[in-house]
């Protein structure tokens, strides 16, 4: 068995209701009450798992079991993880991580997540230790219907919600077939799957034993720097997005994108946005490659991704956006998975003024390696990240971070799950480091 995150794959074996049985319609419409209900007035977000097979449900009194996921707002992010752990726990590990709903031509397939988690944070020379916690829950929708005999027309749509607030962070037209994808709205600009939280195929270092969607335990994931809070947080955030893959692979600006089937092992993306989420770059384009080889229960998987944008000219005239994602990864006996990744941005965004020990490169790497055995996963990463922090001083931001965690899933459903991160920031005004400690743990549950 392959690391557990793998286990929530697109196309993964599902709960699927037909139309076509006697008195299904009637099952339908109750159960697309259910769906609405919780998707209008409750809580929070975040990963899942591939699986084999499927479990399909007639239409009867009792068979509509198969309550749904949502979205939330502060005030019912508590009930929306306990609704979730409950229903994770209440069915069989049989059970599958998506209700699909479907007929002759359409198909809807609803997913949704949350994740609690708590941490300890240290940071010396600050002797204050915080304590605390967040909620992440989220919910998804696909819906589908075949054109006759030409391409097949989708609609995708993510609500992601935390503490804080709550969002629509995906919103796209999607038409497929033989031939690829093109998508059209708010996405990433280099998604390979439409369902299912499988790991993105064109990145190479991951944290297996983290949660499979939302803020993440992958490098440049956000879940564990989001914990820091103040300066801080605004000066490690920057460095820990870099060594994994080009820069702002996770913007989600209106874009329309390509992604083609997988050929021979090779699967390639390209995407255009004319505003990115980042202020400072318009004209965003994001482009990966990736192929993969096969030998018996080995896998090597190796690519590039590359993103170039337009610097945004007001107040100060700063360089374009031009970055390179590199990486590699080897699956062995579907077991271990180890991944090695680098990412240069060179001078990208720094002001076109500065020259010299003022305007140093900025790069990174990361190395990764995870074991999955029984329900257990264990792994970690490290990286090593550095740019030009403040231009206006000769010193650079460094930072260097290691992370190990484990996970242990109940079912494909319900994952409780642990790490400790430590990172070394070294501040290139302050010309001092700071060391910290962040210990976490979590659950997860999905629908």
């Amino acid at each position: 068995m392959r690391v557990p995150r793998v286990l929530e794959r697109e196309n993964a074996g599902h709960r699927s209701l037909s139309l076509q049985a006697p008195g299904n319609g009637v099952c339908l419409g109750f159960e697309m009450l259910r769906l609405t209900a919780r998707c209008c007035g409750e809580d929070e977000n975040l990963r899942a798992q591939r699986t084999r097979g499927a479990w399909h449900v007639g239409c009867n009194s009792c068979a509509m079991d198969c309550d749904s996921t949502y979205s939330s707002t502060r005030s019912g992010a508590p009930l929306a993880l306990l609704w979730l752990v409950g229903l994770s726990v209440v069915l069989s590990p049989q059970a599958r991580s998506q209700v699909v709903l479907e007929s002759d031509r359409a198909q809807l397939t609803v997913e949704g997540f949350a994740n609690f988690t708590g941490a300890r944070v240290d940071a010396a020379p600050d002797p204050q230790t915080l304590n605390d916690r967040r909620i992440d829950t989220g919910l998804r929708v696909l819906g589908r219907t075949s054109l006759g005999e030409g391409p097949t027309l989708g609609v995708r749509l993510s609500v992601e919600g935390s503490d804080a607030d709550i969002r629509l962070t995906e919103a796209s037209i999607l038409l497929f077939d033989g031939h690829g994808r093109i998508e059209v709205g708010e996405r990433m600009g280099l998604p390979d799957v439409l369902t299912g939280y499988a790991p993105n195929n064109f990145q190479f270092t991951s944290a297996e034993f983290g949660p499979a969607s939302g803020p993440s335990l992958d490098p440049a994931g956000g879940l564990q720097t989001g914990f820091l809070s103040g300066m801080l947080a605004k000066q490690i955030g920057p460095l820990a997005s870099l060594g994994s893959t080009a820069a702002l692979f996770a913007d989600r600006s209106t874009k329309i994108l390509y992604v083609s089937p997988k050929t021979r092992g090779w699967l390639l993306g390209a995407s255009y946005s004319r505003d990115a989420d980042d202020a400072a770059v318009n004209h965003l384009f994001q482009t990966g490659i990736t192929h993969e080889s096969y030998r018996q229960q080995d896998t090597l998987r190796w690519g590039a991704t590359y993103a170039h944008g337009k610097a945004d000219g007001a107040p100060i005239s700063a360089r374009d956006l031009n970055s390179l994602g590199v990486g590699v990864s080897l699956t062995f006996h579907e077991e271990w998975m180890v991944g090695l990744a680098a990412s240069y941005d060179g001078t990208s965004r720094l002001p076109e003024t500065t020259t010299g020990s003022f305007a140093s490169p900025a790069w990174g790497m990361t190395a990764s390696v995870n074991f999955n055995t029984g329900p257990w996963t264990i792994g970690g990463y490290c990286q090593y990240a550095t740019h030009e922090g403040n231009s206006a001083v000769a010193p650079n931001d460094r930072l260097v971070a290691l992370e190990i965690g484990a996970s242990y899933r109940f079912t494909t459903r319900l994952r409780l799950y642990g790490a400790w991160y430590r990172f070394d920031f070294d501040d290139d005004e302050r010309r001092a480091s700071t060391v910290g400690n962040i210990l976490m743990l979590g659950v997860r549950a999905t629908l």
